[in-house]
């Protein structure tokens, strides 16, 4: 049987409103899509900002239990496609047994592959030289976030 759902799953420090365009054009295909929000990020991006609290208590427990819920809800097993940390979720559910097929876009480096860039090392660095920042949601500058990102 052909899947007729697209599970679409976000990266850490965004919220599903990232997929907006991705929705539009899955769903004039003829797919149902969804993109869920982890849990806590039920709320828009300027809420989070406001108050990070959500961000500093996610578990990755809680996220994969939750997608799991969700596809369990679906009666039939879904395309997974995931951004970032949303990648490594999209593996995660299929060696779970979750999901038809995945696509990871980007994806973040799973447990025991030890690869980051120098120049997202760099970019964090700042948030990562004060001890006080350990277990907080601190966010990146907009500069920060283009060196490492887009590293121009």
């Amino acid at each position: 049987m052909k899947p007729d759902t697209i599970v679409l799953i976000h990266g850490f420090w965004v919220t599903p409103r990232s997929w907006e365009h991705w929705i539009t054009r899955y769903q004039s295909q003829g797919f149902r899509v969804l993109a869920p929000a982890y849990p806590g990020f039920e709320v828009e991006v300027e809420a989070l900002n406001e108050d990070p609290t959500p961000i500093e208590e996610l578990t990755v427990p809680s996220i994969i239990a939750s997608l799991e819920k969700l596809i369990d809800g679906l009666g039939t097993q879904p395309i997974l496609m995931g951004h970032s940390a949303g990648g490594v979720f999209t593996q995660i559910l299929l060696d779970h047994g979750y999901g038809r097929a995945g696509v990871a876009l980007n994806s973040a480096p799973t447990e025991g592959v030890a690869t980051l860039p120098l120049s997202q090392v760099k970019a964090a660095f700042p948030v990562l030289k004060n001890p006080a920042n350990r277990h907080k949601a601190v966010g990146f500058t907009y500069d920060q976030w283009r060196y490492a990102f887009t590293n121009t």
